[in-house]
């Protein structure tokens, strides 16, 4: 058991790894970009992780984990934030390049404003726990910019995170303990609604949404600039 985590992040990282170098795909040369967006996704989800571990919203089993830890984070906790966006993403970038889409309608932005709407009123009615009210509260956030600002990739986006939900439910649900006698990262559900997709939390589906619409910010911004 011990070093499952790893390995699972090990497998994620390995998927888009087979084809980073394909030539039409060319994923290998936007490190520069993913990079940036990393950073600046874990300026917020390090800060986030950090403070939820240490309250005990959530909390990972010894036995999967190697040792090493930095902030009461485990070493393969760190990693996630490396290579669960690094996947994520390519989803998104091989959805383009096969079927490229280089605008969004406005039934786009009426999406993203109703799952706005819903996060805040999930926060707004749940505010006495701490991983409901920060993660759809996030996403509230994240949402209103999306509609303020209105880019064009937001349709891209909302297609590459659907479709992302298969490989989400997959990994998260071998880190919440499917197909396992104990969960790899455990929650509190005094902070949590409670509410399980299989093992998954619902919120984390919530929690992932955010994490992606910053990092595919940070990499059309870093596109731009770089």
């Amino acid at each position: 058991m011990k070093g499952l985590y790893l390995l699972v992040d090990a497998l994620v990282f390995a998927g888009p790894l087979t084809r980073a170098f394909e030539p039409r795909i060319r994923y290998i040369g936007q490190t520069k970009h993913l990079a940036f967006a990393t950073l600046l996704m874990m300026l917020l989800f390090i800060p986030w992780d950090v403070a939820k571990t240490a309250y005990g919203v959530w909390g990972f089993n010894p036995k999967y984990l190697m040792g090493p830890s930095l902030w009461g984070l485990p070493l393969e906790e760190w990693l996630f934030f490396v290579v669960v966006p690094w996947a994520t993403f390519f989803i998104y970038e091989v959805l383009q390049l096969f079927f490229p889409w280089k605008s969004s309608k406005p039934a786009s932005f009426w999406l993203v404003g109703f799952i706005g709407i819903a996060c805040a009123a999930v926060a707004l009615t749940h505010t006495d726990r701490w991983y409901t009210l920060t993660a759809s509260g996030g996403l509230a956030l994240g949402s209103a910019w999306l509609v303020w600002q209105r880019p064009w990739w937001t349709a891209a986006f909302l297609r590459s995170w659907g479709l992302g939900l298969i490989p989400f439910f997959l990994v998260n649900g071998i880190l919440t303990g499917a197909f396992l006698a104990e969960p790899i990262v455990w929650y509190n559900n005094a902070e949590n609604m409670g509410i399980r997709l299989g093992t998954i939390p619902i919120e984390d589906a919530l929690y992932g949404m955010l994490m992606m619409l910053i990092y595919t910010a940070g990499v059309h911004w870093s596109r731009k600039r770089f």
